[in-house]
Order: structure tokens, then C-alpha cells, then sequence
């Protein structure tokens, strides 16, 4: 009797032993979840009157851009040849595969996987929602692949959607939403360290290490002043509002604030952290 007490003491024990170990390890894994916490969209939200600046903005642009392309259409009648939106957006980035070298890295992402049916997930953890009726392109995608970000014109008058999201691999695009902002401060994020109101400057680090200086354009200052150290920013293709006359090639989504600007990288300071010791 007595050693079959003491091996169900023994037992007992060993059972609270791994109880317990269990019970650390879902408390480590919380913990490690807590700490990986998504950024959340529109978190601080522009006042009023500057969401309605930027709308009246956006659409003079939106116009000034119309009457442009009629004034191109006139002039190269002869040659022109019809390009659906989508296609035209695929072309603009399949150009830039032949001057990579002047590009930011910061300008590519790559698809993680599809948590849900009309959810793109990128490497960053950013999600981006996009119509139903795109499905048949994006059927077609796969994790790896290589895309780009590109503001939607006129997004504000007759479409939904404020972004282009161009698979450079396969040069199909689709319109998204961002949908679940970046991991904050992830590995593959990037997010403000310094701000320069007067030189309309951004400093920025990423989760690799790497530090970049970005100039935002003059025509977007005022969006630029509310902009704070620590909020999460992911970079895009400017290839909309002029960008054919324009040095400010990138748009820099501002993820707290839930809008974008145009700009430049005008200097880059490569990852210097010593290598991991073998």
C-alpha cells in the first residue's frame, strides 16, 4: 500500500510539474503575442477640416489629370492605342524592372499568405481587403510574390478604394484597402525616428536596421505637419498626380493617420549591426 501511495504521489507530482510547465509556455506564447500587436488604422484621424482640404485637393488634381490625358489624346490620336487602367498601372511597374537600381528597397513588398477570401497579408503583417469582383486576379496570386502599392485615381469620386496593389511577378493588379496596419515595430516594418517640420523631413527606421531620410513634397505639407514620431508608414509607387513631372516618385502611407503623401528618399544609411556571433 504504501508504494502504491507513494506512486500516485510521485505521479500527481509529475502531472503539476507539466501543468505548469504548459501553463508558462502558453503564458510565454501570450505574451510574445501581445507584443506583436498590429497598428491600427486611423487610430489619429486628421480633423475635419483637413479630410476636407485633402478631398477638395485630390480632386482638382483628379481633373487637372483628366484634362491633361484629353490634351494627349488629341495630340497622339494617331497612335494611340487603348489600355485598360489596370493594364496601364501593370506597364508603369513593369518599367520601373528596368531601373531597379534608383528605387528604394523600401518601394517592394511580398505577399505573405491569404488569411480569408478578399484579404491580402504582406510580409510587413499589413492586411489589405479587396473587392469580390477582383477574386479571379487575385486566384491566380502566391505567396513570394513580389508587389507594389500605388494610389488609386480618383479615389475618392466613383471607386471605394484608395490603393492599387500591382503583382509585379505576374503584372496583374487589384484595388485594396488597408485593411489591419503593420506589426508595430515588426521586422519587416518601418516607422518615423525623427521629424524636421521645417525642412519637411521624415527620418526612418526599419526592422532590419536600415535608416532612411525622406522628403515630402510642398503640395502635401500640411498633411505632414500632424505626423509624429512612431507612426507606422508604408512606402508605395507614386505613379499617379503628375508623376510623369514630378521627383517625388513614392507615396508614404501614414498608417495612424490613415492617409498619404507624396515623397522623395533623398539618403540611406545601409544596416551596420554587427553580425550575430556563430
Amino acid at each position: 500500500m504504501m508504494k502504491r501511495a507513494l506512486a500516485r504521489m510521485l505521479f500527481t507530482s509529475f502531472v503539476m510539474l507539466a501543468i505548469a510547465g504548459n501553463a508558462e509556455e502558453v503564458l510565454q506564447d501570450e505574451v510574445t503575442s501581445n507584443l506583436e500587436e498590429n497598428v491600427v488604422v486611423d487610430s489619429r484621424p486628421l480633423s475635419p477640416q483637413k479630410k476636407e482640404l485633402l478631398e477638395k485637393q485630390r480632386q482638382t488634381e483628379s481633373e487637372q489629370s483628366e484634362e491633361l490625358s484629353k490634351e494627349d489624346a488629341i495630340e497622339l490620336s494617331s497612335l494611340i492605342i487603348p489600355i485598360k487602367e489596370k493594364e496601364f498601372i501593370a506597364l508603369a511597374s513593369h518599367h520601373m524592372n528596368h531601373t531597379a537600381t534608383t528605387i528604394s528597397p523600401s518601394l517592394y513588398h511580398w505577399i505573405d499568405f491569404f488569411p480569408q477570401d478578399n484579404i491580402v497579408k504582406t510580409e510587413d503583417g499589413a492586411e489589405w481587403i479587396y473587392d469580390n469582383s477582383d477574386s479571379y486576379i487575385q486566384r491566380t496570386w502566391r505567396p513570394g510574390d513580389t508587389i507594389v502599392i500605388s494610389p488609386k485615381g480618383r479615389w475618392l469620386w466613383g471607386s471605394n478604394y484608395s490603393y492599387v496593389m500591382t503583382n509585379k511577378d505576374l503584372g496583374t493588379a487589384i484595388d485594396v484597402n488597408l485593411f489591419l496596419g503593420p506589426i508595430a515595430f515588426g521586422n519587416y516594418s518601418t516607422w518615423i525616428v525623427g521629424i524636421d517640420y521645417n525642412l519637411g523631413q521624415i527620418y526612418l527606421l526599419n526592422g532590419q536596421g536600415e535608416k532612411t531620410v525622406w522628403e515630402i513634397s510642398n503640395i502635401d505639407l500640411y498633411l505632414f505637419k500632424d505626423w509624429e514620431v512612431n507612426d507606422t508608414l508604408i512606402m508605395g509607387l507614386n505613379d499617379s498626380w503628375f508623376w510623369w513631372l514630378s521627383s517625388y516618385n513614392h507615396i508614404v502611407i501614414n498608417v495612424n493617420m490613415n492617409h498619404t503623401v507624396r515623397a522623395r528618399q533623398i539618403s540611406s544609411t545601409p544596416n551596420s549591426r554587427p553580425e550575430a556571433a556563430a
